[in-house]
């Protein structure tokens, strides 16, 4: 008994350093929510292949699956493809909340134009003549989207073979290559991307500096991700240090010709992998005799070799860490390449600020400064186009100016309402024409006059402005999958049959083996989407803010007002709605959004006048720009498949409503108007983004109808 008293005693202490163990080692970093879009592009059908796009792509996948990221995969996908996968990642960085963090890593082929970096999808067609922005995905775009999802740290590394592939291509008309210069000029061709002013709580890193180009490598990874999957391993490097180690890694094995760049907001530490708990207190990190944490000064510097001095300006990579290192030692072997780094660095900052301040001026004296740079001839032709700095106005000029006198408005431009006895001024003498006979009691104000007008007063032009807001109500039905993928089982029956014959002299006996194989019912694969998981029905309703102008022309028929109107608003109408299942093991969560961003209409008008108030009907045609998204995801994307799909696009219906309108003075009303619109159904088809199930497809169709009330006003000419 003595004995297993003591075994269940050392068991419990066990168990509770067990229980210690994890508890200590559960960090805040993995505590919170980490999410990861992980793009890999290199099968391209247009323009180079790259090799190693897909294996950094993988590589990185597994190496961010072990420090806990959960992983939106997307590989070798068109622009559409590289859409939906986008909208899944946002939608999960949007559900993990606010303490998030959100990693974007690209692998492929990526352009500069006109100061806009822009991930090239598998799909570009460099022969069609649109530009870049309509066939790709904008580096700056995704991290406001990251922004609008409230990530509080957002990384983004693009390790992009980063030559322009359109540059050595002729320009022909009729299949010109016009991605952004007219049917007569050529390309824009500008090397390497442009630079990225994070905000705050980012992070981004470029496998190689502003203005340069990026290797593909000839082993199995290229020469930056090599280095980042090798260090981003080390427990509790923060990550502002491991990519100074990158930077030191990647220079030496290219020899100098390749500088990693990065650039960091980040509001709170991060490191890919924690340190093991108990684990002693990490110390100051270096890279041989270079400093990685402590900031180096000029007398940092003086106390180092000529050589660990030029590595440490390489390693933090930064204007002022360059010029103290030429400064101390101006004649060193190291001095022409750290001073070419340099110039790059201040041209790199120059075009960013030009692009950033986006007028005539800035464009010519960039052009004036740096007049054989990558970006000159870009600067000269934008310099042409953009607006100038000195169009200012006369406010800004005249802050006290003389006031303009308005012509005085003569009461015969009233509407009549009759003279006043209390304003009845002296008759006047009139010395040829006896004056008229009285008319005092046609001139005394009668009521009828009041409510119908004696000459028209609504009728002419209008404009005016309004702000309201609205309710609409998007039911949603969702149909499929259709396509998913089957599997067949199979039974095989095996018939063993022996005869034995009485002959003479000996008897014989034959044996007959017969194999039959009968096929089963198909059963759904387990990579397709279980239907009995997908709702038929979903409502993602939602109230919102309208605001627009209107403009319009009126005809007064006595009491009666016919006419015409036409406005537009910006709207926030719409909302989501997400519902999940798990029927048979795996939970999948289908999402349904529909929102109109702008609604426009063009009316009929009927009214009737009752004094300065205005009572009217109206109807006609509506439009509105819809933005539908939807989506079917599992819980592990990487064994069973999921579709979405997302589409925005001008839809049309009809428009009903009412209100009334107030005269307050000549040439001005107020107005509170009345609108129930109705843009039809909205068909949206969800497309397999796994790769699991290419066939498999599920629809929803929305449809977008609404109320919307407004306050706004009218000026009459």
């Amino acid at each position: 008994m003595r004995i297993q008293a003591r075994a269940y005693a050392y068991l419990v202490i066990a168990l509770a350093a067990v229980f210690v163990t994890f508890s200590l080692g559960a960090t805040p970093a993995f505590a919170q929510k980490r999410f990861a879009f992980v793009v890999g592009n290199g099968g391209y059908a247009n323009v180079t292949k790259l090799p190693n796009a897909l294996n950094d792509a993988n590589a990185t996948r597994s190496m961010l699956q072990e420090a806990g990221f959960d992983i939106t995969p997307a590989l070798d996908l068109s622009l559409a493809g590289l859409r939906s996968a986008l909208d899944v990642f946002v939608d999960k960085v949007r559900r993990g909340g606010p303490d998030a963090t959100a990693l974007v890593y690209y692998a492929g082929h990526a352009v500069q134009l006109d100061g806009a970096n822009y991930i090239l999808p598998t799909d570009i067609r460099p022969q069609i003549g649109t530009n870049i922005a309509e066939q790709s995905l904008s580096l700056s775009d995704i991290l406001r989207r990251l922004d609008g999802a409230g990530a509080k740290s957002k990384i983004a590394i693009l390790d992009a073979c980063r030559d322009n592939p359109f540059a050595g291509r002729q320009v022909a008309r009729g299949l010109a290559l016009q991605i952004v210069d007219g049917a007569n000029e050529g390309i824009s061709n500008e090397a390497g991307l442009a630079r990225i002013d994070s905000g705050s709580g980012t992070f981004v890193a470029f496998a190689t500096s502003p203005g340069s180009t990026a290797a593909d490598g000839t082993g199995a990874n290229s020469p930056f991700t090599t280095a980042f999957l090798r260090e981003a391993r080390e427990p509790g490097l923060a990550v502002e240090q491991i990519f100074r180690r990158i930077r030191l890694a990647v220079y030496d094995s290219t020899n100098g010709t390749q500088i990693p760049w990065d650039t960091s907001s980040l509001i709170t530490e991060f490191s890919f992998f924690q340190r093991p708990a108990g684990a002693p207190a990490a110390q100051a990190a270096t890279a041989g005799n270079v400093p990685l944490a402590a900031r180096p000064t000029l007398a940092s510097l003086r106390g180092m070799s000529p050589a660990d001095a030029a590595r440490t300006a390489i390693a933090w990579d930064r204007s002022d860490i360059y010029g103290n290192a030429l400064a101390i030692n101006p004649e060193d072997q190291n001095a022409l390449r750290l001073n070419r780094i340099l110039a790059q660095r201040t041209d790199e900052r120059a075009w960013a600020e030009a692009v950033l301040a986006g007028d005539a001026e800035s464009f010519r004296l960039y052009a004036r400064l740096y007049p054989v740079s990558d970006h000159t001839a870009a600067a000269l032709r934008l310099a042409a186009t953009a607006p100038s700095r000195n169009r200012v106005q006369v406010a800004q000029t005249c802050p006290v100016c003389p006031a303009v006198q308005q012509p005085r408005s003569r009461r015969a431009d009233y509407t009549p309402r009759g003279v006043s006895p209390a304003r009845t001024g002296m008759p006047r003498q009139a010395p040829v024409t006896p004056p008229p006979p009285p008319m005092a009691p046609q001139a005394m104000a009668p009521d009828l006059p009041a409510l119908f007008p004696e000459r028209p007063r609504w009728t002419g032009f209008y404009v005016g402005g309004s702000l309201g807001g609205g309710r609409q109500s998007d039911r949603t039905t969702v149909a499929g999958p259709f396509g998913s993928p089957t599997f067949t089982p199979t039974t095989t029956t095996t018939t063993s049959t022996t005869t034995t014959t009485n002959s003479t002299p000996f008897p014989t006996t034959t044996t007959v083996v017969t194999t039959a194989t009968v096929a089963g019912t198909s059963v759904l694969a387990a990579s397709a989407i279980n239907a009995a998981a997908v709702p038929r029905s979903l409502s993602p309703d939602g109230s919102g803010m309208v605001g627009g102008a209107q403009f319009g022309f009126n005809y007064q028929i006595g009491a009666v007002v016919i006419g015409a109107e036409t406005d537009l608003s910006a709207t926030r109408l719409g909302g989501s709605q997400t519902i999940s299942a798990n029927p048979g093991g795996t939970r999948f969560t289908t999402r349904a959004e529909n929102e109109v961003s702008m609604l426009g209409t063009v009316r009929a008008r009927a009214g009737f006048v009752l004094g300065d108030f205005m009572i009217y009907g109206s109807g006609g045609y509506a439009y509105g720009l819809v933005d539908q998204k939807g989506s079917i995801t599992p819980d592990n994307p990487a064994t069973t498949s999921g579709a979405t799909a997302s589409r925005s696009g001008i839809a049309s219906g009809w428009a009903l409503g009412g209100g009334i309108e107030y005269a307050i003075m000549p040439g001005m009303t107020l107005r509170l108007d009345y609108t129930h619109y109705d843009l039809g159904n909205q068909k949206l088809t969800l497309q397999d983004y796994t790769g699991l199930a290419p066939t498999q497809y599920a629809t929803m169709r929305a449809r977008t109808a609404g109320d919307i009330v407004k306050a706004g006003f009218n000026f009459g000419f």
